[in-house]
């Protein structure tokens, strides 16, 4: 037997020896509860923070540097020394380095008041938002038009440039005599300083500097670099920045954004085939433009050209084949959201200029009696190559619309975390088996954590369970519905839900092949009735408690024989030192319907995965309470002796 598999069972035989050699003690103290993150505890924000803030429920003590924030590959980033604030409940470090986008995770070690040292973690992820129910395609479309109007600059600017170098090399096969049209190499630099100024200007605007803003700095550089060398004759002088702005433009790419090192050389190395594709053609078009009326040797030139295109057709289509399969995760989200439309639509694009680029290939391999020097020679290959070249230019404007919207996969299964829920929301908690359940019901929504009793996913030690979860919502008078989730970050997932003024059932099924997984129920009453003055009653009242008696049991696997309930003495006191609400009644916490004519209140702590419900009597005295933790279950009920 594993020892994870008998975790459960250890911790009955501990629970049973702690209640035969304490039954009439007092609920075990607490350590700090961790009530309240800045940024939120598992959700995206769309800025990098430039703090990061803990609140615990109690005052700890904290060295300078206990609070450490690292990227998702175990990298440090720089921060200041920990300041304590709020007589030591508020712990605060200020980020220095620039966080791009991903996920990131805060690490804190504290010390108690009883001088224990508890550590623990939380993450959270900048820029990286599965962007709502309706699918990560969906975006803002405000601001589209401008930023794909200046894209679209940008990558026909790095057409003439790139291309423009390799064309101008092509076109000396025409020989002396041709005519050579005037390089547009430096106007498109030009033109690409306009679009990459105009990017950063708009992302300063819109999101204010970060990673992406100087990539862009790095780009405009690029292009200011080549307008000034071009026409100096050392063409090879004036490729080396458009490399780097080809380097730059891969990292700031979704596939580099998203894949490192690896998604930015394939981006780069497609971008390089298109550009050079591109803006060759164009050249080379110019110059038979321009020499149509002249016995010049075009046909070598093309036939060169034809070559070349050759290569870079199946450089464009492996490295856009690479690219699709990294971006776009079925073939359903090819037809069903408009990334993958999108896509479709520049395969269909690049097929039809494959089909011109073979013609043109033909007719330069047929046998003519002409002379190669005729003037009418090239007209039909040029002909082809102008319509091959129009084609291009659009395959361009719709890879400026797929670099400027989302894309149907998450930036990696721990990336794609959610805005933070917008409005009242009902927190309710559970166990199925060994894995902790927390559900937040938002307007339209239902999002789903799981955690395991091994928390060092949430400290980045460890990759996330391989979860298997179906979540199906029942309503009064018709039959369960199967929510539609999306993965949105490690062990959390996210639906659509559209929530009746009623009592609404989610039955859930969790499995894992680490833990022992199982079902779960949890009703839905909506709309949420938000309070803040209820918790701060009920803390107030119990205080007062001189003695309560609980019966308590506590269980970690409810896949497992349900243990013994196990008989408590306390005082109110002495027991709120004990829960995470004791000391900070200051939640947001949502009243649910009365059972047997009690109020219940519900609300959760997401930095810590606990989720509370109180059933409270008319006193504002607990009689019942139901605490899941990611370890662990506890039920209790409460009687009140004479006091």
């Amino acid at each position: 037997m594993t020892p994870r598999a008998l975790l459960p069972r250890l911790s009955l035989v501990a629970a049973a020896v702690f209640g035969l050699l304490f039954g009439t003690a007092a609920p075990a103290a607490a350590h700090p509860t961790l009530l309240s993150t800045t940024p939120q505890a598992g959700y995206s924000v769309a800025a990098a923070p430039d703090l990061i803030t803990l609140v615990f429920d109690e005052p700890v003590t904290v060295d300078s540097r206990a609070v450490r924030l690292v990227d998702d590959a175990q990298h440090s980033i720089r921060t200041s020394d920990v300041t304590r604030e709020q007589g030591g409940r508020r712990v605060t470090i200020r980020v220095l380095d620039d966080l791009g986008p991903g996920r990131y995770i805060v690490r804190w070690q504290v010390t108690a008041q009883d001088g224990d040292v508890v550590d623990s973690g939380f993450d959270f992820a900048v820029g990286t938002s599965s962007a709502g129910l309706q699918g990560q395609d969906q975006t803002g479309t405000g601001a589209l038009p401008v930023t794909v109007a200046l894209r679209w600059l940008l990558f026909l600017a790095l057409a003439g440039v790139i291309g423009g170098l390799v064309g101008g090399q092509l076109a000396r096969l025409a020989g002396p005599a041709a005519v050579r049209p005037r390089s547009f190499v430096r106007p498109a630099a030009l033109l690409g300083l306009l679009g990459a100024a105009g990017l950063l200007a708009h992302l300063l605007v819109t999101a204010g500097p970060g990673r992406a803003a100087a990539l862009l700095v790095v780009e405009a550089i690029g292009f200011a670099a080549v307008a000034a060398i071009a026409g100096r004759g050392r063409w090879w002088l004036a490729l080396t920045p458009a490399l780097a702005i080809v380097g730059a433009e891969g990292l700031r790419n979704h596939l580099g954004s998203r894949h490192g090192v690896v998604g930015a050389l394939i981006v780069a190395v497609h971008l390089m085939a298109v550009a050079t594709w591109i803006g060759a053609l164009v050249h080379l078009v110019r110059v038979a433009y321009t020499n149509r009326a002249r016995a010049v040797r075009i046909r070598p030139m093309f036939a060169a050209y034809s070559r070349l295109a050759l290569g870079l057709f199946l450089t464009v289509a492996t490295t856009g084949t690479i690219s699709a399969v990294l971006l776009v995760p079925t073939l359903k989200d090819l037809t069903t959201t408009w990334y993958g439309q999108l896509l479709i639509a520049k395969l269909a694009l690049v097929t039809i200029v494959a089909a011109l680029a073979w013609t043109a290939r033909r007719r330069l391999t047929r046998p003519t009696a002409q002379p190669a020097s005729a003037p009418t020679t090239p007209a039909p290959v040029a002909r082809t190559a102008r319509i091959e070249a129009t084609t291009l230019v659009t395959v361009l404007a719709v890879t400026a619309v797929l670099v400027s919207v989302p894309t149907p996969a998450p930036a990696t299964q721990d990336l794609g975390f959610p805005p933070p829920v917008a409005g009242p929301a009902i927190r309710l908690g559970a166990l199925a088996g060994q894995i902790s359940v927390g559900i937040a019901a938002s307007q339209n929504q239902l999002e789903i954590r799981l955690r395991t009793p091994d928390d060092r996913v949430q400290t980045g030690d460890a990759a996330p369970p391989d979860f298997h979860l179906t979540a199906r919502l029942s309503y009064p008078g018709t039959a369960p519905a199967t929510v539609a989730l999306r993965p949105c970050g490690p062990g959390c997932f996210v639906g659509p839900a559209q929530w009746g003024n009623a009592t609404q059932y989610v039955d859930l099924r969790v499995d894992t092949p680490d833990w022992h997984g199982g079902a779960a129920t949890v009703p839905i009453s909506w709309p949420p009735r938000p309070s803040r003055v209820l918790l701060p009653r009920i803390v107030a009242a119990m205080r007062t408690q001189r003695s309560i008696r609980i019966a308590e049991t506590v269980t970690s696997d409810t896949s497992l024989p349900a243990p013994r309930t196990r008989p408590v003495t306390t005082d109110g006191a002495e027991f709120l030192e004990s829960e995470p609400y004791g000391n900070s009644p200051a939640l947001d916490t949502t009243v649910l319907p009365a059972t047997n004519g009690r109020t219940t209140l519900a609300f959760g702590l997401p930095a810590e995965g606990i989720h509370v419900q109180l059933e409270i009597d008319t006193s504002n005295r607990i009689t019942r309470e139901t605490l899941t933790a990611p370890k662990h279950l506890i039920q209790r009920t409460f009687t009140y002796p004479r006091n």
